[in-house]
């Protein structure tokens, strides 16, 4: 009789935010066990599982058996992750280095994805801030992130749909005038996150409602891409995306915000960044600027609810180092 041995606990976050995924967590613990026991693929084998201990908006299961060794990732969000599964097929079939899905579907109520397991390390894990600079990988992912935005998708926001690609909203001002968009931005402004000395936000709107009118373009994008969602390998391996459709210079910002926030505002990432994703040819620069600004707003209340307060503060002092590149 195969027998299934699980060999830690899920983590759970220590931020008050962050509860409701861990009740959920635990909740999906069981149905982990009786996703295996009934797989065929597992069908008379000993199964071991160890919990990722990373990755807060997932349940990470590493599942192994004598012949071979998955992932099971079960996003915790009902509605924010759909679609990873066809999101990651969309970037392989465009040439991009992902985790193979064998399988998705549903487990009790959450969409699951059965993939490869990767065994390297994270860039983040395997190189300091200097060596990632000095090695420009940051070009390289620049060049990777422009590929996963080549294939064209229609609308903009969400995936609503676990199998058949669907957008949230057909209109990108759609999107930018929904409630979620607007709750954000009100938090950010009533807890004086920004303000007008990091930039014309009613500007940044309308730089971005021109480029996309002009642009007419929706691409796949991660909107979380950066170092620690990609693995050390031959090429570069992209995994665990925030799936959602939009203009590319919307992830694009959004990365280097990132890497702004993650770097002690170091902006040599973000200009490799941009070497490489539009080598090294002429760009919208306001309109870049403007979704680097946008994607504050967008990110920092969680930020502040989980006191990031550095990552905050170094993304500020850029946005008013910078904020002259909003303006004509």
């Amino acid at each position: 009789m195969s027998e299934i041995t699980f060999y830690n606990e899920p983590k759970l976050s220590e931020h008050e935010v962050d509860q409701k995924f861990n009740e959920r967590r635990m909740t999906l613990v069981p149905h982990v066990k009786d996703f295996i026991s009934n797989h065929e693929r597992f069908k008379d084998k000993d199964v071991s599982v160890t919990f990722a201990d990373k990755g807060v908006s997932s349940l990470i299961s590493i599942i192994e058996t004598s012949d071979e060794k998955l992932v099971l990732r079960i996003p915790l969000s009902l509605t924010h992750t759909l679609g990873d599964a066809q999101f990651l097929k969309v970037w392989e079939q465009a040439g991009v280095r992902v985790p193979h899905v064998f399988e998705d579907g549903i487990l009790n109520g959450h969409q699951y994805i059965l993939m490869e397991f990767i065994d390297a390390k994270t860039l983040t894990e395997t190189y300091h801030k200097g060596e990632t600079i000095n090695r420009e990988i940051y070009v390289e992912l620049g060049k990777i992130l422009r590929v996963m935005h080549e294939p064209e998708a229609k609308g903009y926001g969400r995936s609503l749909d676990n199998k058949n690609i669907k957008a949230e909203f057909h209109q990108f001002k759609d999107w930018l005038d929904s409630p979620e968009m607007q709750k954000r931005i009100e938090y950010a402004r009533e807890n004086n996150l920004l303000g007008e000395e990091h930039g014309s936000l009613s500007l940044a709107f309308e730089i971005l409602i021109t480029h996309i009118n002009d642009n007419k373009k929706s691409s796949y994008c991660h909107n979380d891409f950066g170092t620690s969602n990609t693995f050390a390998t031959n090429p570069l391996t992209i995994f665990d995306p925030s799936p959602g459709f939009n203009d590319g210079y919307i992830d694009l910002g959004r990365s280097i915000m990132r890497t702004i926030a993650n770097d002690g505002g170091l902006s040599r990432a973000g200009e490799q960044l941009i070497k490489g994703y539009f080598k090294e040819k002429p760009y919208n620069k306001r309109a870049l600027q403007a979704s680097i600004l946008l994607n504050a707003y967008m990110k920092f209340p969680y930020g502040h609810k989980v006191k990031n307060f550095e990552q905050i503060k170094n993304v500020q002092e850029y946005l008013v180092k910078t904020k002259h590149l909003l303006e004509k």
